[in-house]
């Protein structure tokens, strides 16, 4: 009888595999909570006129990557769970404005072991609905753990 492979045993061999996830959109109403959430309200409390009033900020955007994630690999739910890692490379290439839809692309690029979990690389991109250029790209590590496994000293190998 053949195991059943998991999703977390399984991620070695999603190296080169691309996920598209599902489009989203922004608005001005959400602008004002992320706006609130991250104190933007209280750091700018004038208005800066050269900045366009529908313009999303980048790292509005780039907060965006693990629920867009988690939406577009939900399947990997049962048997993983993940902490974020770090960024590398990380580009604001063209605006986003609200109203555009975003598409998330999202590359697997490298899976390494660590500490009975998994560092994995993930190349994602945000780009806007038929335009040339992206419009984020960031180079996304997380630490994948299986699910229902904590180890004692755990804590300890998430720093590096």
């Amino acid at each position: 009888m053949a195991k059943d492979v998991s999703m977390f045993d399984a991620l070695p061999d999603t190296v080169g595999q691309v996920v598209v996830g599902e489009p989203f959109v922004l608005g001005e109403d959400d602008s004002a909570l992320f706006h609130r959430a991250t104190w933007l309200d209280k750091a700018y409390t004038t208005d800066v006129p050269e900045f366009p009033d529908t313009l999303v900020e980048g790292f509005w955007l780039l907060s965006m990557l693990d629920a867009t994630a988690r939406f577009a690999m939900s399947d990997a739910d049962e048997t993983t769970w993940g902490l974020n890692y770090g960024l590398d490379k990380v580009r604001f290439v063209s605006p986003v404005h609200f109203g555009d839809r975003v598409i998330p692309t999202f590359e697997t690029r490298e899976v390494i072991e660590k500490d009975g979990g998994y560092k994995v690389l993930r190349h994602c991109t945000f780009q806007v609905e038929d335009a040339d250029r992206p419009a984020m790209t960031a180079d996304w590590w997380t630490y994948a753990l299986p699910r229902g496994e904590v180890e004692a000293g755990r804590r300890d190998t998430y720093n590096g």
